[in-house]
């Protein structure tokens, strides 16, 4: 670059200096309205899955999820911990744990796995038939009330209708289970 609007040789270098910086602090603040751009595109981008067993669309946009996203992992979720027999009910507990907060794990896994060995030992099955979900955007939580039906060897033992909570986070669009428990009035039990 060669400018020539002064008769002096050093004029000229300076003015060429104040371009050149001045063109360095355009592509700098071009960068930096790049860079906040496409921190904000990809924080907005959003997936539509529409597996095969589901009939409307579900979503995930950033750390929010659709209502029906939510209420399909809950179905999961509690299927894999309150549907059991004592032949499924360690590998359905496994699953689960794949779900899991890595800081909450190795507390779900040992009270899921003690789970386990009294369902083994005393032949127990369970079923949980969903009646509602709902919702609480704020806290991350789910509410989800149904009916509890267990058995023990073979005979209905007890049906009663409880409520459970759930309490999750989004990881780059995937679920993370924080802490499953049943409701309780004034304190929480696991599940």
């Amino acid at each position: 670059m060669n400018l020539d609007i002064y008769l002096q040789k050093s004029s000229n270098i300076f003015a060429e200096n104040r371009l050149l910086k001045f063109s360095i602090v355009v592509l700098g603040v071009a960068v930096v309205i790049n860079t906040a751009g496409l921190f904000k595109a990809l924080n907005s981008q959003k997936i539509i899955l529409v597996p095969p067993v589901i009939n409307s669309k579900i979503s995930v946009t950033g750390d929010k999820a659709s209502d029906e996203y939510l209420k399909e992992f809950t179905r999961y979720a509690l299927g894999l911990a309150l549907t059991y027999n004592p032949s499924n009910a360690r590998p359905q507990f496994s699953e689960l744990l794949a779900l899991y907060d890595p800081s909450e794990f190795q507390a779900a896994r040992k009270e899921l796995y003690i789970l386990a060995d009294k369902i083994e030992n005393t032949h127990a099955a369970s079923a949980f038939y969903i009646n509602s979900v709902t919702h609480n955007a704020e806290k991350r939580q789910l509410e989800v009330t149904g009916s509890k039906q267990t058995y023990m060897t073979g005979e209905k033992a007890s049906d009663e209708q409880k409520s459970y909570i759930i309490e999750y986070r989004f990881e780059s669009g995937k679920f993370i289970l924080r802490r499953l428990y049943e409701k309780q009035t004034g304190e929480h039990k696991g599940a």
